[in-house]
């Protein structure tokens, strides 16, 4: 049995496209060992099986930590996804044997012993194949397991019913959905007037389900508009800023679905296995095919434009801008939602 640090110092949505690769059908007699961002815990600790960790911060602080865990000797193999420098430079002091990551910048070719040059940026095939790639070259070089093509697995997670957190909120479960505005602005956004429109029209179709919306602080600038047209009203609940990301994920477990533009929070809903519905933007490198959720239940929706863009929007340059106001899934969703409620539900 051999020992595996995985490494994924990054956002939610990158360490659910990533925790899932641990799986492979090789490495099931193998300790595993992950290295995330402070912050996450609630990943791991939820995770289908539970995964032991470390969390980090990407400071001074975060080099010490890893220090004195390196320093132990417990680990024959690492595979790096996301990382600053100074964790490869660990993984060679410390003389890891193998170490896997990504070949791309300088200190990958000076400190990793192995890898793949990859060119995410193409977003050829989902981000959680780019990882999985990476895993199988760790599978090879630790079991000789040879390479060949099989499908990613896909992260699952549970959170338990909280009766507590639903009777503080007047809630019942599966008798609300959850729309989250909010992303880190990454990705472009579905415009708020058009949220507004979805939460209307979800109300007069689903006058018995209540609408709940979640967001952090930082999401301010997205629900202003939404705040000002349905805060008050009976059927219509904000929790902005209100939850912590460990009572998120009950919340999301416990509801009807969420509908939510490309960020975390889609992807921790795909993993809880509730329908997830994502709107995403038709630039390359924000595109579904890349970055689309992986469950049991999940639609997605892009505008229908062959965007010229690979990295950035490029606004009034381009002829099908603003696309994003293009998008008008409600006809649809309505038809998605009843099938997977009933889905659900047998």
């Amino acid at each position: 049995m051999s020992k595996i640090l995985f490494i994924r110092l990054d956002k939610i949505g990158d360490l659910v496209c990533t925790m899932c690769t641990d799986d492979h059908p090789s490495l099931k007699e193998d300790s595993k060992y992950w290295l995330i961002s402070k912050g996450l815990e609630f990943i791991p600790e939820h995770s289908v099986p539970k995964r032991k960790y470390s969390s980090l911060t990407k400071d001074r602080q975060g080099f010490h930590d890893l220090y004195e865990i390196l320093k132990t000797g417990l680990f024959d193999a690492s595979v790096s996804f996301q990382c600053p420098w100074w964790v490869h430079f660990l993984l060679f002091y410390f003389r890891i044997p193998i170490r896997v990551g990504v070949l791309s910048k300088w200190h990958s070719f000076l400190f990793l012993n192995a890898g793949l040059r990859q060119k995410r940026s193409s977003a050829e095939i989902h981000e959680s194949d780019y990882n999985f790639q990476l895993v199988q070259i760790l599978a090879n070089k630790l079991h000789g397991t040879k390479i060949t093509a099989q499908p990613t697995p896909i992260l699952k997670m549970e959170a338990g019913k909280n009766e507590i957190l639903l009777h503080k909120w007047h809630l019942k479960e599966n008798g609300y959905f959850i729309i989250h505005p909010g992303m880190a602005g990454s990705a472009l956004n579905w415009p708020q007037e058009r949220f507004v429109q979805f939460i209307t029209s979800f109300h007069n179709s689903f006058p018995d389900v209540k609408i709940v919306m979640t967001g952090t602080v930082a999401d301010s600038e997205y629900l202003d508009e939404i705040l000002l047209r349905f805060e008050g009203r009976d059927f219509f609940l904000s929790l902005h800023g209100k939850v912590n990301s460990y009572e998120l994920l009950s919340l999301l477990s416990s509801s009807a679905g969420i509908l939510a533009p490309s960020t975390g929070v889609l992807h921790l809903a795909a993993s809880l296995g509730v329908p997830t519905f994502g709107i995403f933007s038709p630039i390359k490198v924000q595109h579904p095919k890349r970055w689309s959720p992986r469950g049991p239940m999940t639609k997605t929706y892009l505008p229908k434009v062959n965007c010229p863009a690979k990295h950035e929007c490029l606004k009034d340059k381009c002829p099908h801008f603003n696309c994003m106001d293009d998008i008008d899934i409600f006809d649809d969703f309505k038809l998605e939602f009843e099938k997977l409620q009933t889905q659900r539900q047998s």
